[in-house]
């Protein structure tokens, strides 16, 4: 069913059937699901971007719960521009058609439900009605080309497939998704986050400015959409064109589901228990009435909306929203630890990378080798923060080993190929210890390098570490984030009027690292 221009009232009616799915799981506990994390929108060279299919894979496969290689598939209104650059898409989306056989057979045999759950995928671009890519619940999956956006809906809808709208915040009719042409059955989803910049309104962090198009047009961003009575649920995915899924910064989604298998997965996207993050893996619940986010709940005046956020660095503030107006914030980061502090685990980032720099022509590729060790604590947890630069076929960015006593990574940097120019990367640890735990880390290879720090040591000041003198690569230790900054759980009262059209409520999580995450909404009908 395609959307037409419709009042509020009559648009709230038509999507009622189709909410039907989002609404119904909302009476499960939300402990039923676990949060999984993956890429759904991710480039390479069988395209017309780069890196090898396997290296692509392998990347995934190490860092991510669940993947989904989108190869740019065809554009139906291509026209012709600058240089003739068309002709390097139009090649791009030969190479797709002769080797889509090539894609199943990898997704295929990297798939591992329970540990890694592969999906496939392609991409529609569109001038006139915005782009989408298309995600199969099965691994055997046919790849057509449809000239008219109603029979790629018809298509998807014959193979239980799902079409998600990305950088919808482009204009109308430059690539900017069109929401009147939205079809909730194949596409209840949102991509609001992506290496484009952030689609929650015009004026949010993380602006439109890569790739050629302008920047955010008001009337095509997730607020305005959701003032119009459009419903849906949100997510993020890189659009990385360098092969590397999961890229740090560039975009995950956050899908809750009962496991991790392509139907669980579906599952849950279908009902948008679904939630974006930008860059740091944060756990967010978020119900309203008890309906996880997502969900459609019935009219009732008083409100309860129930908040739970981990993250992995401060948080500055979560921010809860109703109609697309804050109204409430909660400030971990004004908390003062105290000794009691300690009884749960803290958090440790090593970042690293910096060194030579491209603009003096002095960029280099740097290989880390490093070993983290935990003595007098254990490590009870680890994030992965890799970047997707530098392309290197021959390298991968990994995690060797880790168990209790620490961990071993090995990685690469340079200061080429980055957004915005950040080259670090880094791992973030959760170590159960006291300020007397001694953590050591050492850089193999070349000068290599050595820092042993308490955690008390680290509670006070950060530390570098450098592996030679300038302007040689060099790491940071940050200071420790005590469990007061990176959790908070929290419970708002709020009233509805009960006026002629549905309010809505969704949570913003804000670090100090200016990473996000945004839960999809949580609808209350009219009275």
């Amino acid at each position: 069913m395609a959307f037409g221009p419709l009042s509020r009232r009559a648009f709230l009616a038509t999507t009622a059937g189709a909410l039907a799915a989002a609404t119904a799981p909302a009476q499960r506990s939300a402990s039923t699901y676990r949060t999984y994390f993956g890429d759904l929108h991710n480039h390479n060279a069988i395209g017309y971007a780069q890196g090898s299919l396997r290296r692509t894979f392998e990347i995934a496969r190490n860092h991510l719960d669940f993947f989904a290689f989108t190869p740019h598939g065809y554009w139906p209104d291509i026209g012709h521009y600058q240089d003739t650059i068309e002709d390097r898409w139009i090649n791009g989306f030969a190479v797709v058609k002769e080797r889509w056989p090539e894609v199943l057979s990898m997704a295929q045999e990297f798939d591992d439900p329970g540990k890694f759950s592969c999906i496939v995928g392609y991409e529609r671009h569109s001038t006139e009605v915005g782009d989408y890519h298309i995600l199969f619940p099965e691994l055997e999956a046919p790849y057509e080309r449809h000239t008219e956006l109603a029979d790629f809906q018809k298509f998807a809808k014959k193979h239980g497939a799902l079409l998600i709208p990305h950088h919808p915040a482009n204009r109308r009719g430059e690539r900017g998704a069109d929401p009147n042409l939205w079809d909730s059955e194949v596409s209840p989803l949102l991509e609001i986050y992506s290496e484009w910049g952030a689609a929650e309104h015009d004026r949010a962090p993380y602006p439109y400015k890569r790739h050629t198009h302008g920047g955010r047009w008001t009337q095509n961003t997730m607020q305005w959409f959701l003032a119009e009575g459009r419903r849906f649920g949100v997510l993020a995915s890189t659009d990385d064109h360098l092969g590397y899924p999961g890229g740090y910064r560039e975009g995950l989604a956050a899908i809750k589901a009962t496991d991790l298998t392509r139907e669980a997965l579906f599952e849950a996207m279908r009902a948008r228990r679904t939630y974006a993050v930008t860059g740091d893996r944060i756990e967010l619940d978020f119900s309203v009435n008890g309906a996880m986010m997502g969900s459609e709940t019935p009219f009732s005046k008083r409100r309860t909306i129930r908040t739970a956020v981990s993250g992995w660095d401060p948080i500055d503030r979560v921010e809860i929203l109703a109609n697309n107006q804050v109204i409430h914030r909660d400030h971990p980061i004004d908390r003062r630890p105290t000794e009691q502090s300690w009884r749960k685990p803290v958090l440790l980032r090593f970042e690293y990378g910096w060194g030579p720099w491209a603009a003096l022509a002095m960029a280099r590729t740097f290989d880390w080798d490093i070993d983290i060790a935990i003595e007098g604590g254990k490590l009870v947890g680890l994030q992965p923060c890799f970047t997707p630069g530098p392309l290197s076929e021959g390298r991968r960015d990994r995690i060797v080993r880790q168990d209790e006593s620490g961990a071993r990574i090995i990685s690469f940097t340079a200061l080429k190929q980055q957004v915005d120019d950040f080259a670090q990367k880094a791992v973030v640890l959760k170590i159960q210890g006291d300020p007397s735990t001694r953590v050591k880390i050492r850089i193999n290879g070349g000068k290599g390098g050595e820092l042993v720090r308490t955690l008390g040591e680290q509670a006070e000041s950060n530390e570098m570490l450098y592996t030679g003198p300038y302007p040689n690569e060099s790491a940071m230790l940050h200071r420790v984030v005590f469990a007061d900054h990176y959790e908070t759980e929290f419970e708002v009262a709020a009233e509805g009027s009960g006026g002629d059209s549905a309010d809505w409520y969704y949570a913003r999580v804000v670090q100090t690292n200016d990473q996000l995450a945004w839960s999809s909404p949580v609808w209350v009908s009219r009275a």
